[in-house]
Order: structure tokens, then sequence, then C-alpha cells
């Protein structure tokens, strides 16, 4: 696999409205041991089906997998998707995943368009509250 194959994969693919849980992906293209500098990219994926954080992280690892590609989670946490208004709030953290940072989620949902906040709530931002917006 070469880096440019890792451009053929959505930076982000979450549900367009809703609360629900999200994982933050670094995707390789080979495992991580054996993957040069620059060979990754990180990825949200968020899912109103998910019960749990594992849930979409194991679907998601599956389909890449068989893609020829190997994954590591980052962290997790829950968003509130409001595409109508273009709102985003990123907020909490998964009790089985690590806390991602607030780089990774702000990175990869900003091209979205619209209003992006992050909740205080696990250590994932510095404004905003720590659940969904009112």
């Amino acid at each position: 696999m070469a880096a440019a194959d890792l451009a053929q994969i959505a930076d982000v693919d979450i549900d367009p409205d809703g609360v629900f849980k999200y994982v933050l992906i670094r995707v390789h293209t080979a495992p991580p041991s054996e993957a040069p500098a620059g060979k990754s990219k990180e990825i949200v994926r968020g899912y109103k089906w998910a019960e749990y954080h594992a849930d979409i992280y194991d679907k998601v690892s599956s389909e890449m997998q068989k893609k020829g590609y190997s994954c590591e989670c980052l962290g997790g946490g829950r968003i509130s998707h409001q595409s109508q208004d273009k709102k985003i709030h990123v907020y909490g953290y998964s009790m089985d995943r690590p806390r991602p940072g607030p780089e990774g989620p702000r990175a990869r949902t900003a091209h979205l368009g619209g209003q992006l906040t992050l909740g205080a709530q696990g250590g994932l931002a510095t404004s905003g509250s720590s659940g969904p917006p009112p």
C-alpha cells in the first residue's frame, strides 16, 4: 500500500444528526511497528447505531484490514451533530478507549464547515460545556 492510497480513505464519516459515540483511529499502510513515518492518517468515525465505542472500532478496523491496512484506536468520545445548523460539539470520552487530545477531532471534523465546539469533560478541550449543547 502506498501513502497515496490513504488519501482514498475519508477523513470523517459520522451520522448527519444526533448525539452518538465516535472514535479517532490511526490507519497505517503497514503494522504500526513497521510503518515508515508519514504512512498513516487519522480518521474519525461516529454512528448512532453503536452501543459501545468498541463496536465502531471493531467494524472500521475489520473493513480496513480487508483492504490491507492496520489500525489503532487513539480514543473516543461523543459528538452532537446538527447538520442543518452546521454545528458539531465534541465532548466526553470513552471508558474503554484512550482519551484523544483535542487536535484529532478538531482537525478531522473542521472541514465539515460550520461551528465546532469542544467540551471540557475528559480533557478534550478548552471551551464549551461537558455535555451536548442546549
